[in-house]
């Protein structure tokens, strides 16, 4: 198998050519056709071997393939990823954007111990796509109206058990009455 096999936007064939991926890894391989049929996926595999990139390129895919035909609002994305910590959060957020490159796509993070009022503010005046968040830095915008959920196309819950460890049950639940 290889991603272009995959039947993959163009322009995220180029940005997955650009970061040099060749051939998927095999949790790659083993979700990534699933996933692109809209079929619900739960993958485990070690750090390192893709997981992230899995997710990101059927996000991406779909967004790209399913564009947005009526008038969008700021604070509304249409893919949101949940990561336990603000470093995860960020890393996803960098790769997100790498293989969103060549997209018009809108990518964004809103994580705790930077600076609330930016993101609010970013939040009401951008169009974002993806949105990649901590769980109480998400429960934060949500809880202030800056955020809404409901044209979710995607909800990607990233080291989910480490989340449920970190005492985040409660976040995820107010994220869930929220996600359509």
């Amino acid at each position: 198998m290889n991603f272009a096999s995959l039947s993959l936007s163009k322009s995220l064939l180029r940005s997955i050519e650009a970061v040099g991926y060749h051939e998927p890894t095999p949790i790659q391989e083993q979700t990534i056709p699933h996933a692109l049929t809209g079929k619900d996926v739960l993958g485990c595999a070690q750090t390192g071997t893709g997981k992230t990139a899995a997710f990101l390129i059927t996000v991406i895919n779909d967004l790209l393939k399913h564009p947005i035909d009526v008038q969008r609002f700021a604070g509304e994305p249409r893919a949101l990823i949940v990561a336990p910590t603000r470093e995860l959060a960020m890393q996803i957020e960098k790769d997100a954007k790498v293989l969103a490159k060549h997209t018009d796509l809108q990518v964004m993070s809103v994580v705790g111990g930077m600076n609330f009022n930016r993101q609010q503010e970013r939040l009401q005046n951008k169009l974002i796509d993806i949105l990649v968040a901590t769980p109480g830095r998400l429960t934060d915008h949500l809880r202030r109206g800056s955020l809404k959920l409901q044209d979710l196309r995607f909800l990607v819950l990233d080291e989910a058990d480490e989340m449920l460890k970190m005492g985040f049950a409660d976040d995820l639940e107010a994220v869930f009455e929220e996600v359509p």
